[in-house]
Parts: structure tokens; C-alpha cells; sequence
């Protein structure tokens, strides 16, 4: 079928000939100027025109274009298997989107975001349009972000350990020294001052409880039970602190054979937990927590629930936005550098923050 024969037979508003006509001109030129790369099939997936574009991204004429298959040209050996199966899926009347690679005619493989759309005319296939964006250079500055994302966490990790072995090592030993002379003021002023031993008590008391926040803060920053024993101490013990100290019941539903994973994996697993649970405290009002942790071959799949009133669109943007905790955007971005994936589920029954990462990574980046 020539093209001009394709647009008028199958223009999208054929009313009278001569309207059928001009909306295929109308077509003809919209696809013509489009930015965006365009190929034009038949019914049979064989080529009928594609714009400039097209022939700027793919270095193909319409001449070599008509006289062998597409998929053949475009995807090459490399993507056939994959070129192949969503060439099928569009013959079959499905639309398909999907990032992928395609290959010019100088042999180079480029990054292409693609639209498969089968135009279908009574329940039969009439055509297919393709639409191909180079996103090669979109790929490189995300790729190139997430390697930045990636030094910057190894730096944050490496300042936490710095400032919570400062905190174990001089501060809490300091408040120690301080509680411990404390002490002897007390014993040294004995009953003859009740008004100073009181006094005494009460800022050893201050002092004392100063000593536990700071080792708690110690520990949140690198908790040493992560690297010594893994995620399987670790998250029962951020749990029961987290519980401690909020008020809300966090139930644990962990696999027993877990096993250690890398350092970056264990510590995006942690920190998601941490977020997910301070989510929690900050603006579900959810009376109970839950934290699920299960090995499923070589994934794991963590789900932070609650039952409360959900996260407002408000709050989240606040949880993504915050400089005081990793946010909601950096779990996604840390998952996603590790190769895994996050999503957000908010209904009338909660909110659950779902994660699922492969235990043995390599970075994306």
C-alpha cells in the first residue's frame, strides 16, 4: 500500500472523501515535522513511510527501509528476541511502551524510548505506528546522576561512622567520667546537705539520661550490631528502640535465613526501615507498625505498614523533601541505584512502603 493510499484509507476522521483527505494531510504533515522519530507500517508490519526524524535517528533511507524487515535493521542480532516479541504484541492489537536499545545504521546502538500503536479498523489490524525518542544522552545524565547519588552516600555513611565512633569514643566516655564524679559528690555530701544532695541526684539523673540519648543516637547513626550481625539483630533492635520511644506497638515478621548481604544492601534495607517507621511516628497516627522482611531466592522484599490515616499528599512531599532523614525520594533513588525497586501504597487501611532489592548487586550507575 503506497502512503498516501494509507492515510486516506485509514485517517482517523473519514467522514466525506474530500474531509478524509485533508485530515490525511493534516496527518501526513503533523508526522512529517514531529520531533519525535516515526515509522509508518501496513497491516502486514511492512513499511510504508517514516518522517525525517526517523531517518536523522536510524541513518536509514526509505529505499532500504521498504526492501528489508525492520526489526532486521533496527533491532539487529542484539535485540531481535526482544524486537520480536513486542512486534508481535503490537500485531496483536496491544499498544506497547518500553525503554530498550536499537542499533543505526553505522552500528551504533543508541538508547530509544518506543510507542508501539496498532491503528485497528474493525476489530482487524490496518497499521502500526512507531515512535522512537533518543534517550541516549536522558540515560547518561541519570546514570551519571546516580553515580553522584552513590559517592555521596559512601561519604554520608563514612561522616555517620566518623561522628558516632567521636560520640562512643569522647562524649558518652566524658558523660561517663561525669556521672561517675556525681557519684562521689553525692556519697561526699552524704545527709549533712539534703537540699545539695538533691540537686546532686537530680543532675545525675540529667546527665544519665543525656548518656543514653547519645548512645542512641550513636547507634541510629551507624548501628555496630549491622555490621557485627546483619540485618537479623539489627532491625529487631531499631524496632524495639523505635517502639521505646514512640509508643507504637511494631510487630516483626522476618525470614530466619536471611544471611548477610552487602555492606550497601544492608544499610539501604536499614535506613528504609528507619525512614518508614519515623514516616510512621511523623503523619500516619497509626497506633501499630509492621516490618516485613523475606528472602525470596536472591531478592529481598521489605514491607514498612501501618494502619493509620495514610500519608496526606502533603506529608509525603515534606517526608521527600526533608534534610533531616533520607527522604522519600533518596529510598527510591538508593533502591533503584542497587537495582531494585520502591513504591509507595496509600489507602483507607495505611500506608506500606515496599522495597524489594537483589542481595548480590551491581551498582546502576
Amino acid at each position: 500500500m503506497r502512503e498516501h493510499e494509507f492515510f486516506e484509507t485509514h485517517t482517523m476522521f473519514p467522514s466525506t472523501r474530500t474531509d478524509a483527505g485533508t485530515s490525511a494531510a493534516y496527518l501526513r504533515a503533523l508526522i512529517e515535522n514531529s520531533p519525535i522519530a516515526i515509522v509508518v507500517l501496513d497491516g502486514q508490519y511492512r513499511y510504508t513511510m517514516c518522517n525525517p526524524a526517523f531517518q536523522k535517528l536510524f541513518q536509514y533511507t526509505p529505499k532500504e527501509l521498504s526492501s528489508a524487515d525492520l526489526d532486521d535493521l533496527v533491532a539487529g542480532p542484539e535485540m531481535a528476541d526482544e524486537a520480536a516479541c513486542l512486534s508481535g504484541r503490537v500485531m496483536r492489537g496491544h499498544k506497547v511502551h518500553t525503554v530498550t536499545q536499537r542499533r543505526r545504521r553505522d552500528g551504533m546502538m543508541v538508547d530509544v524510548e518506543i510507542y508501539g500503536i496498532p491503528l485497528m479498523v474493525d476489530d482487524k489490524l490496518a497499521g502500526v505506528y512507531g515512535l522512537y525518542q533518543d534517550v541516549t544522552e536522558r540515560n547518561k545524565a541519570q546514570r551519571a546522576f546516580r553515580e553522584i547519588s552513590g559517592q555521596l552516600e559512601s561519604l554520608q555513611q563514612e561522616e555517620r561512622r566518623r561522628l558516632a565512633r567521636d560520640l562512643h569514643d569522647s562524649t558518652s566516655q566524658e558523660l561517663a567520667v561525669l556521672n561517675w564524679n556525681l557519684t562521689r559528690l553525692m556519697n561526699l555530701v552524704g545527709d549533712r546537705d539534703e537540699g545539695l544532695k538533691t540537686l546532686v541526684r537530680q543532675t545525675k539523673e540529667i546527665a544519665y539520661e543525656c548518656s543514653a540519648r547519645i548512645r542512641s543516637v550513636a547507634y541510629l547513626l551507624h548501628p555496630p550490631l549491622l555490621g557485627e550481625a546483619g540485618l537479623v539483630q539489627a532491625i529487631p533492635w531499631l524496632a524495639e528502640g523505635f517502639e521505646q520511644r514512640s509508643g507504637i506497638r511494631v510487630t516483626l515478621d522476618m525470614s530466619p535465613d536471611l544471611g548477610r548481604c552487602r555492606d550497601e544492601v544492608e544499610i539501604a534495607i536499614f535506613r528504609i526501615v528507619q525512614e518508614g517507621l519515623a514516616n510512621v511516628l511523623r503523619h500516619s497516627g497509626s497506633p501499630i507498625a509492621k516490618i516485613s522482611l523475606h528472602r525470596k531466592a536472591d531478592w529481598l522484599e521489605l514491607a514498612v505498614s501501618d494502619r493509620g490515616k495514610g500519608y496526606a499528599r502533603e506529608s509525603l512531599m515534606q517526608a521527600r523533601d526533608r534534610r533531616d532523614g533520607i527522604g522519600i525520594s533518596g529510598m527510591r533513588e538508593r533502591v533503584e541505584q542497587l537495582g531494585g525497586c520502591l513504591r509507595i501504597d496509600c489507602n483507607e487501611e495505611g500506608t506500606t512502603v515496599r522495597a524489594t532489592i537483589p542481595m548480590e548487586v551491581n551498582f546502576h550507575g
